[in-house]
């Protein structure tokens, strides 16, 4: 795998995740309910992947508490923020992703999200428990033209080594 350490997180086309980390997440996200849950996905350096894109790999989770307590909001305590950024830089990672859920919703971000999305080099995972089995879906919003552009990005989970 070629690396492509110059592109930022956001840019990538890819991203994969292994189930154990996948399944983590989903535990954490569904123990929140009845409010949305939030976490935090540590990257690696984006390289090139077998297929010629751009591409991450998930390293590891952080989960958060909402402080907002509510099914259509989240953020994450400030102090969790801060504890995960501090082990993510400390470890040679990067923030990948801002993951949470939508209770009701599809796996794509409202308004809200795109307008709160604090963190433009990082990707949004977003779970959606309205349907079952949950979907996921990975985006990432781009400036442009004083819009916020909203683009999928490909997920691959993969079996543990």
């Amino acid at each position: 795998m070629e690396s492509s350490s110059k592109m930022t997180v956001a840019a990538v086309d890819r991203l994969y995740i292994d189930r154990s980390i996948r399944d983590e997440f989903m535990i954490h996200l569904l123990a929140a309910a009845p409010n949305e849950g939030v976490g935090m996905l540590a990257v690696g350096e984006p390289f090139r992947d077998e297929d010629g894109l751009h591409a991450v790999e998930a390293l590891r989770f952080f989960p958060g508490s909402n402080v907002d307590r509510s099914p259509s909001r989240y953020t994450m305590d400030p102090v969790e923020v801060v504890r995960a950024l501090r082990e993510i830089r400390e470890s040679g990672w990067q923030l990948g992703a801002i993951v949470h859920s939508h209770l009701k919703g599809p796996a794509t971000p409202s308004a809200t999200d795109v307008r709160e999305a604090h963190y433009p080099d990082a990707l949004m995972v977003i779970v959606s428990f309205a349907v079952q089995p949950a979907t996921t879906g990975v985006w990432r919003v781009v400036p442009e033209d004083d819009l916020a552009v909203v683009q999928s990005v490909d997920l691959v989970i993969r079996e543990g080594a």
